[in-house]
């Protein structure tokens, strides 16, 4: 896998958006329409309905967030290297790690909740069993305003690095701007090279890279 691979990945939702979402398909998705008169068990359904597909909603954009940020282990060693020296692979393992705890919260109390649901014994009571279950799992998936912010930060930084191909052939020159990167690539070569500037905390530097074809 080359940078560019690492570029299609899509935009993290803060916590807010990440909720909104979820909480608006849930009320899109499924019936909104229960009385009171209507068989126990199809009022227990009605609710599970929704405690379920709030979960599964929650899992699938969970699971495509973690799905899409790659494991630094299964990158080429070069890219694994660029990762940890840009992003510190602790904090980037600890934040996709958060987000997996996550979903596993919220399964959590999803099932634990069907399960009450289960028993249930009034349209008001399963009303409230909903309400305790999907504020429980907002209250989870508002605690990862943190982790998904710091994923969204490493996306963006991901989408303006210069592409490298880690099994081409390519020459790297690093250091900081103004120092004659550029220039002697053009005294070496016979390539007129871009310059990229990156800012990476704490330091601004600049890349210029120059792809060898034999």
């Amino acid at each position: 896998m080359s940078t560019s691979g690492l570029k299609a990945i899509a935009p993290v939702p803060t916590a807010t958006d990440f909720l909104d979402i979820v909480l608006s398909k849930t009320q899109r998705k499924t019936p909104t329409v229960i009385h009171k008169n209507f068989k126990i068990s199809r009022i227990r359904n009605f609710y599970m309905r929704k405690v379920k597909f709030t979960q599964d909603s929650f899992d699938e954009k969970l699971s495509a967030i973690l799905d899409e940020f790659p494991m630094l282990d299964d990158l080429h060693p070069f890219l694994s290297s660029l990762m940890n020296v840009l992003y510190d692979k602790n904090h980037y393992k600890l934040a996709l790690g958060q987000l997996r705890t996550c979903r596993h919260l919220i399964d959590h109390v999803a099932k634990d909740y069907v399960r009450l649901l289960k028993f249930g014994d009034s349209l008001y009571r399963c009303k409230q069993l909903k309400k305790a279950a999907l504020g429980r799992m907002a209250t989870i998936m508002r605690r990862q305003k943190d982790p998904l912010a710091y994923l969204e930060q490493v996306r963006q930084h991901i989408s303006r690095l210069p592409a490298i191909d880690p099994t081409a052939r390519t020459l790297l020159i690093c250091g900081y701007p103004n120092v004659g990167k550029s220039s002697f690539i053009n005294k070496v070569t016979r390539a007129d090279v871009d310059v990229n500037l990156m800012l990476s905390p704490p330091n601004l530097f600049s890349l210029v890279t120059l792809t060898i074809d034999t």
